[in-house]
C-alpha cells in the first residue's frame, strides 16, 4: 500500500484551519485572500466559510438594498472559530474614518451584528467606533466592546429596497444604541485604501480583522453548538453582508487519537527502516 511518509502528513494537518493561524492586524494574507487583480482573490483559505458581492461603479450605482457605489460597498465577509477563538474579517469600500454626518449625506460604518440561532433577531453586537467629526467618535460604547440584549440602530432601506427611513428593513442593523458590555473582541482595521483585488483593479479596499473569545459569546447568548450569523453594514444601510463561521474545535479526545496515530506512523516508519 502506497503510505503518506510523515512530514507529508503532519504538513497536512499544519496547514489545516485548526492548526492555521490568525493575526488581527488588518492583513488578510493568512485569512488565504490573494492579492492578484483577479476574480479569485476574494476566495479564502479552505475550512473558512464566507460571502463574497464585490460590486464596483459610481456613487449612483445600486448595491442592493441602497445605493453609494464602491465607497459603501460590502465585499466579502469570513468568519471561523479556531479552538476558542472566533475570527472576522471584512473587507469593504468603506473607509472606517468616514464621517457619520447624515445631514451631509455622509455615513460612518456599523457594527458587527451576531444572530444566535439564525432567527432574525440579533442577540449581540461587537462596537466599531465611527467617526462624528475630524476629533470626535460616537457616545455609545467602547471599540471592540461586547454587548448582549442590544439596542440597534436600522439603515434608510426598507424590506423591498426602496429609501424608507421610517420603516427601515429590521434584517440589517447598523449601529448599537444600547447594550450590557460582557467582554472585549481584538479589533483591527485599515484606513489605507488598497488596490489591485479582484478584477476590479482599481477600486480602494478597507479590510477588518477581529477576535473574540468564545466564552463572551456564551455569556452573550451563545449555547456553544447551535449555528449563528455575523452581519455588518454601513449606519444607512446602503449594503449589507451576512456570513457564518465554520467551526473547527477539536475534541481532547480526537486530540489524543490524533497523536496516537502520529505515534504510531512513526513507529511504523521506524520499523520499516530498520529491515
Amino acid at each position: 500500500m502506497n503510505k503518506k511518509p510523515l512530514f507529508l502528513l503532519l504538513a497536512t494537518l499544519l496547514a489545516s484551519p485548526a492548526f492555521a493561524g490568525i493575526v488581527v492586524d488588518g492583513n488578510l494574507a493568512d485569512w488565504g485572500v490573494k492579492r492578484t487583480g483577479t476574480a479569485s482573490d476574494w476566495t479564502p483559505g479552505a475550512g473558512i466559510h464566507y460571502t463574497i458581492e464585490d460590486q464596483t461603479g459610481s456613487a449612483g450605482i445600486r448595491l442592493y438594498p441602497g445605493y453609494g457605489g464602491q465607497a459603501y460597498d460590502a465585499e466579502a465577509l469570513y468568519a471561523t472559530i479556531l479552538g476558542n477563538t472566533l475570527y472576522i474579517a471584512l473587507a469593504s469600500g468603506h473607509n472606517p474614518l468616514t464621517i457619520n454626518a447624515p445631514a451631509s449625506n455622509t455615513y460612518g460604518p456599523g457594527d458587527f451584528a451576531i444572530d444566535f440561532g439564525k432567527d432574525g433577531t440579533y442577540d449581540a453586537g461587537i462596537n466599531i467606533k465611527y467617526k462624528t467629526s475630524a476629533t470626535t467618535t460616537e457616545a455609545f460604547g467602547v471599540t471592540g466592546g461586547v454587548y448582549k440584549n442590544p439596542t440597534w440602530a436600522y439603515g434608510l432601506w426598507d424590506t423591498a429596497g426602496n429609501y424608507n427611513p421610517g420603516n427601515p428593513d429590521r434584517r440589517d442593523p447598523t449601529s448599537l444604541l444600547a447594550g450590557t458590555q460582557v467582554g472585549t473582541a481584538t479589533v483591527a482595521y485599515t484606513t489605507v485604501g488598497a488596490n489591485n483585488y479582484g478584477q476590479y483593479k482599481t477600486d480602494l479596499h478597507y479590510f477588518y480583522e477581529l477576535s473574540v473569545d468564545t466564552s463572551v459569546l456564551k455569556t452573550a447568548g451563545w449555547d456553544g453548538r447551535s449555528a449563528f450569523n455575523i452581519h455588518w453594514t454601513e449606519n444607512c444601510g446602503n449594503d449589507s453582508i451576512v456570513a457564518d463561521p465554520a467551526v473547527h474545535v477539536p475534541e481532547p479526545a480526537s486530540l489524543a487519537l490524533l497523536s496516537l496515530g502520529l505515534v504510531g506512523v512513526a513507529g511504523s516508519r521506524r520499523r520499516k527502516l530498520q529491515t
